[in-house]
């Protein structure tokens, strides 16, 4: 039993709730967070509507989950409703107890729920932060502001998110109203990645945004015939399984062009390629080397799924808002073999696309040092970079990409290459000049090279106007002066 010798400190109510406002949601992060409730609570259709009407503008989620009872829904409005160190039922989304709180109150400063459980009473709390402020205290409202448009069925939940002031500017001018609109369309884009597995499949769930169905962005293209589906792993986290499924994903000459955009994702091809961490089937991390390797161009077809369990969240780091993790250091040399695998199959389909080979007798098990390679009705020739003793190469230098830098110096000044290409561009030629051959179409095999080539440029002490100077003034790189200058001011 204690003594006398303590004193007891409540922490300012005020002040708590701006610290909750600054955890660092975005707007998609935010939704995804209460979307987590809805699925947790067994819904399948879910209803998100943003609604632009300056000062009274709102967001409402609506589901047809389970619904609460009047204590279950004090208990999920409470701030930490749940200790983090509590066992999770392995469906969960959650983990701290914190979820709908602070992604509502990081978008605004009004937050209201109202619930029902089939053939139960509607009951409401509001959380206003306007009053908390005024009053010092943790005073939980009762009351709902009845929106024409929101109905409670046979049971579910909604969620209401007023006075928007992280969200929406006080000006409301077609600035600030198109800057929202550019907000909800990224919460689209971030939904349908996040969710894919629960959008799809037999038992899919349904989630709508302004009465838009929204589809499933798949990052892995599995329904594509090129994409290659490379062997599952799985290893263990104390009694607790990790599977690891890498993919490559084809290249763009074996898919259609709108298949090609769609797989771009919401960050483009580059950033989309690494690591995709799920949590009970829901992304966490979406596209990421986890600092073992580096994102370059020639790794962007490599995608691995890698599968967790919410009994993993401390061995992974999972925070609050469930947009990061960091797998634990037993695992990294794995992570490491297997991204390795992964990144040279697709460095492979990268350089080795639309290809025929130069077939002699040598050439049955990969042993050729040149291919043949038809664009735009000429014949190139480039370097077998599947060859054996490359990629023997290619693993113990120390700097790949100088070594890659030579290749393509060595395929670019190839007397075969240089027959197909145009007179030299020096630098004081005139802009019409210029201009002319920057109509030149650069492939992303030639902008690869060249990012290559400048890297090794530079690493070896040449300043950007000698580098410059130099590709100008040399064969194939003459026709790219404007692209050659972008990369440079770039760097």
């Amino acid at each position: 039993m204690l003594d006398n010798n303590y004193d007891i400190v409540e922490p300012l109510a005020s002040s708590i709730v701006q610290s909750l406002r600054s955890i660092g949601y975005s707007l998609e992060t935010a939704i995804a967070d209460i979307v987590d409730n809805s699925i947790a609570a067994n819904a399948n259709q879910i209803n998100i509507n943003f609604i632009w009407n300056k000062e009274i503008s709102y967001i409402s989620i609506q589901d047809n989950g389970m619904g609460m009872g009047e204590e279950e829904l004090k208990v999920a409005m409470r701030i930490g409703s749940m200790s983090p160190l509590s066992t999770r039922n392995s469906k969960d989304l959650g983990r701290f107890g914190m979820g709908l709180k602070t992604a509502a109150f990081s978008q605004c400063k009004r937050l209201s729920v109202m619930t029902k459980k089939k053939d139960e009473e509607l009951h409401t709390r509001c959380w206003d932060l306007d009053l908390i402020e005024k009053t010092g205290k943790w005073s939980l409202l009762k009351e709902f502001k009845e929106i024409s448009d929101l109905q409670i069925i046979e049971q579910g939940t909604i969620v209401l998110l007023e006075k928007l002031d992280r969200l929406i500017s006080e000006s409301y001018s077609s600035v600030a109203y198109n800057s929202y609109l550019k907000k909800v369309a990224s919460v689209e884009q971030h939904l349908s990645m996040v969710f894919h597995r629960f959008l799809e499949g037999p038992n899919a769930i349904q989630i709508y945004i302004n009465n838009m169905l929204l589809k499933p962005w798949d990052p892995f293209l599995v329904n594509e015939m090129a994409t290659q589906e490379l062997a599952i792993e799985q290893h263990y986290d104390n009694d607790y399984i990790i599977k690891i499924q890498p993919y490559i994903l084809p290249h763009h000459s074996k898919i259609s062009k709108d298949t090609y955009s769609y797989a771009d994702g919401p960050r483009g091809w580059h950033d989309q390629q690494g690591f995709y961490i799920y949590r009970n089937r829901r992304m966490l991390v979406s596209g990421s080397w986890l600092s073992i390797f580096r994102k370059e161009e020639p790794y962007k077809l490599a995608r691995i799924m890698i599968d967790i369990t919410s009994d993993m969240d401390f061995s992974w780091q999972i925070d609050i808002k469930k947009s990061t993790a960091r797998p634990p250091k037993y695992i990294l040399d794995e992570l490491k073999r297997i991204g390795k695998i992964a990144r040279d199959a697709s460095y492979k389909v990268y350089y080795h696309r639309g290809v025929r080979l130069i077939q002699n007798n040598a050439t049955q098990n990969n042993d050729h040092v040149w291919e043949q390679i038809h664009k735009h009705g000429k014949v190139f020739y480039k370097l077998n970079r599947a060859h054996p003793i490359l990629l023997k190469l290619n693993d113990e230098v120390d700097d790949y990409k100088l070594l890659n830098a030579y290749l393509s110096f060595i395929e670019e000044y190839s007397p075969f290459n240089l027959v197909s290409y145009t007179p030299s561009l020096k630098i004081e030629d005139t802009n019409q000049e210029k201009k002319n051959y920057n109509k030149v179409e650069i492939t992303e095999d030639i902008l690869s090279s060249l990012k290559d080539i400048i890297y090794a440029l530079k690493s070896s002490g040449y300043t950007g106007d000698q580098i410059l100077y130099r590709l100008c003034n040399s064969e194939p790189f003459n026709k790219y002066f404007e692209q050659i200058k972008a990369l440079l001011e770039e760097e």
